[in-house]
């Protein structure tokens, strides 16, 4: 058997590469002991190992060799039990293929029925099996560095995946069935050849991470906004011409990549005040605006170099948590003074610019020299006169302030800029009238007065929450929801955990988007029969209350019921018929009193736990 030298993996793997005890060459088949650690594991890693093809016999891992079974009709006893019992076997739950020439996926691989974790990057794959959809449980794929150029219809069926690793492929498009990934976190595509995105990819409303660097795209789709729990957009190395306005809604996100583009302007971006860090740099952009500024507020890194900016306004002070700032290779001439007062800036690249007001040996002494001779432009006054315009805490910074310091109500300047009203931790007992004024007059769509002191709904927010999107009061003490709930045409988010309450009023089954609901640490002894009637509802979360029955008749009339959290409760009996729901992708049943399902079968995972009902009902 010849040696052969490690690869280095260009590519993240889910498992790295163990020394190869086993190696396969092509026709081989796998070692008994390989054999005997994978069923006792429930995991096999074939990595590096100069394979061409999959060995058949991991198709049948379970299944007894004729000397087993020989064995096994001598009888066993528990004094010569052999070290592998059939007893002890565990279905394959993880499968690393990485790094070998593997160029076919046969159709068997639908018998993997339990795969969790399937690693097949850096191999020669042109095409995936339609079979790959069979695998019910996958939440991680790995199909990095192969030859594809498409998939398979069947692909868009693995509805429990949460991570999928596409890049360095020839992917050529997306199909419009993404949608149907509706529990995906992580999704990477770079490295491909993509040239436009289906807009269904917006909703994949769970995604959190999402790469499209070194494509072909020239633009993106407006349902991108959609993407709600979105917090890394990685679009770098693409022809991108402009930004959708309404990515600005994109609300969570923290880092924003956008380098060598062919954008003219910064993008709106008025409602991220969770923007950590922007990468604008090797684009077109002719200007950086007081506008662009004040969008921008909480930025810690703005990456500028390799533009055509020829001035920066006086308002940069504005971004007052800017830590590192690269404008170099642009067209400016000068700088404004003012940067030498900003409190946490620390890195100052201003080379390759067409300098006439600052020296070459003083730009070279670095940020702290440069920064010293710009506050040495400014006379004492100036320097205390800027201070004073630079806020102490941020007009919407998400940074938190002692109670004690926090405005009671906050301004319809920073309402207007959060479309927002942010009442939590104040230790309020009723909502200020003049918070629900400055909020109709700031025209928000969020309200939040989460973890206070309120014993009961707020009456005056029945002015308010007619245009309201969201609404949190959780963590108060309230007993009830008022029958006018129902004047919320436009809820689509409530979060109602924590409080007192034991039941719903019928008015709450009039809201026709809602999407989601917390009821989580109440005192629920029934699901309210009134939320099994808004038939947009996606997310349900009631664990940690007194519910002893569920009535899957009611729970049948939410046709987009994906996730159904019903954790630590009393429910004394799961009815099989449950298992029929077939749109729920997440069900969390621990911490209840039934005895069926095992916990054996609970933590092998939602569509585990659905087959097993779904086999317990009468025929």
């Amino acid at each position: 058997m010849t040696s052969r030298p490690f690869r280095k993996a260009p590519g993240k793997g889910f498992g790295m590469y163990p020394d190869p005890v086993f190696h396969l060459q092509e026709g081989e088949d796998l070692h008994p002991q390989l054999v005997k650690q994978a069923r006792k594991s429930g995991q096999l890693n074939l990595s590096n190992r100069g394979l061409v093809a999959i060995p058949d016999k991991v198709w049948t891992l379970m299944e007894l060799t004729k000397e087993e079974e020989a064995s096994l009709k001598k009888g066993v006893s528990l004094e010569n039990a052999p070290e592998d019992s059939w007893w002890e076997h565990v279905d394959l739950t993880k499968l690393i293929l990485a790094c070998n020439k593997i160029s076919i996926i046969p159709p068997q691989i639908s018998n993997l029925i339990s795969l969790s974790i399937l690693d097949l990057h850096d191999n020669q794959l042109d095409s995936l099996p339609e079979e790959i959809g069979s695998l019910e449980n996958l939440s991680k794929l790995n199909v990095s560095h192969n030859r594809l150029t498409s998939l398979p219809s069947g692909f868009y069926k693995l509805k429990e995946l949460r991570t999928l690793q596409l890049n360095n492929n020839q992917l050529e498009a997306v199909g419009d069935d993404i949608s149907e990934l509706s529990m995906l976190n992580n999704l990477d595509l770079s490295t491909n050849n993509l040239k436009n995105l289906p807009p269904n990819i917006g909703f994949l409303s769970k995604l959190v991470s999402l790469n499209l660097t070194k494509n072909k795209l020239e633009s993106l789709p407006t349902e991108i906004s959609f993407m709600r729990e979105l917090r890394t957009l990685d679009c770098n190395n693409n022809q991108l011409k402009q930004i959708p306005d309404e990515m600005q809604d994109l609300s969570h996100l923290e880092l924003l990549y956008l380098r060598s583009n062919q954008l003219v302007r910064i993008p709106c971006l008025r409602h991220c005040l969770n923007l950590k860090e922007i990468q604008l740099g090797s684009n077109q952009i002719t200007a950086l605006t007081p506008d662009d500024i004040e969008n921008i507020p909480n930025v810690k890194i703005l990456d500028l170099r390799e533009n055509r900016i020829k001035s920066l306004p006086d308002e940069i002070t504005g971004l007052q948590y800017l830590e590192r700032l690269d404008v170099s290779r642009n067209d400016l001439s000068a700088l404004p003074y003012t940067l030498g007062v900003m409190p946490h800036l620390k890195t100052l690249q201003v080379e390759g610019n067409p300098m006439k007001t600052i020296r070459r040996d003083i730009i070279a002494r670095g940020t702290a020299g440069l920064l010293k001779f710009l506050r040495g432009r400014m006379g004492n006054d100036q320097i205390e006169e800027v201070k004073k315009t630079i806020p102490d805490k941020g007009n919407v910074s998400p940074v938190p302030v002692p109670m004690s310091e926090s405005p009671p109500v906050p301004d319809v300047f920073t309402m207007k800029n959060s479309l927002s009203v942010n009442l939590a931790k104040k230790g309020l007992t009723e909502i200020p009238l003049e918070a629900i004024e400055n909020a109709k007059e700031a025209g928000v769509n969020a309200f939040d007065a989460s973890k206070n002191q309120l014993t009961e709904f707020p009456a005056n927010l029945v002015d308010l929450i007619p245009v309201l999107f969201e609404f949190n009061l959780s963590s108060n003490k309230i007993p009830q929801v008022p029958k006018w709930i129902n004047l919320a045409e436009k809820i689509q988010f409530i979060e109602l955990s924590n409080n007192k309450l034991t039941d719903l009023p019928d008015a709450i089954g009039e809201l026709k988007h809602l999407r989601e609901i917390c009821l989580s640490f109440n005192q629920f002894s029934l699901i309210p029969a009134a939320v099994c009637r808004c038939a947009k509802l996606e997310t349900l979360l009631i664990a940690n209350n007194k519910i002893g029955m569920l009535d899957v008749s009611q729970l049948s009339q939410l046709p987009q019921l994906a996730v159904l959290d019903l954790q630590n409760n009393a429910i004394n009996q799961i009815p099989p018929e449950l298992g029929n729901l077939t749109q729920i992708r997440s069900l969390q049943l621990e911490g209840n009193m039934f005895r069926m399902p095992r916990p054996a079968i609970l933590v092998q995972g939602t569509g585990a736990v659905m087959a097993y009902l779904r086999d317990r009902i009468p025929r």
